[in-house]
């Protein structure tokens, strides 16, 4: 299983990082290698909320991801209810009132047997350059609001 904890510091209110950040279908714009996001129901916010997503890092991986923990203002986590196995945890906090820290969890678990390790060994590599480029691209926009 893969882990990724990443924290960033960036120099927007909490609320506006918020408003970005909850509105999935922000995600293709800023994520490394996410091209789709789409939600499966109605609901496009809070616990239950469910997506099917497409990334590229390395390989392609789909999976359908559903909010499991929405704590308004600063925290959601994901978890995969098919496809690629991962979980998220996002966190969000006031450092001062013009300054958000942005705390990220991943978990990930590729299948087993030879296709797994073949995904594996394209995905692994890239999951480092993945995180970066997200953060980065996500800064800009964000101070842009």
């Amino acid at each position: 299983m893969g882990h990724v904890n990443h924290a960033n510091t960036v120099d927007v209110p909490i609320a506006k990082v918020w408003e970005y950040m909850s509105t999935v279908q922000n995600l293709p714009k800023w994520m490394f290698g996410m091209s789709e996001i789409t939600p499966t129901g109605e609901q496009t916010r809070g616990e239950g909320a469910r997506f099917q997503s497409r990334m590229k890092v390395g390989a392609r991986v789909d999976s359908v991801i559903e909010i499991t923990r929405w704590v308004e203002g600063s925290e959601i986590d994901t978890s995969s209810v098919s496809g690629f196995d991962n979980q998220t945890r996002w966190r969000l906090s006031e450092v001062d009132p013009t300054t958000t820290k942005i705390n990220v969890e991943i978990d990930y678990k590729f299948p087993g047997g030879l296709a797994g390790r073949a995904i594996a060994k394209l995905v692994e590599p890239a999951v480092g350059i993945a995180v970066s480029a997200s953060d980065k691209k996500l800064n800009e926009i964000l101070r842009a609001l």
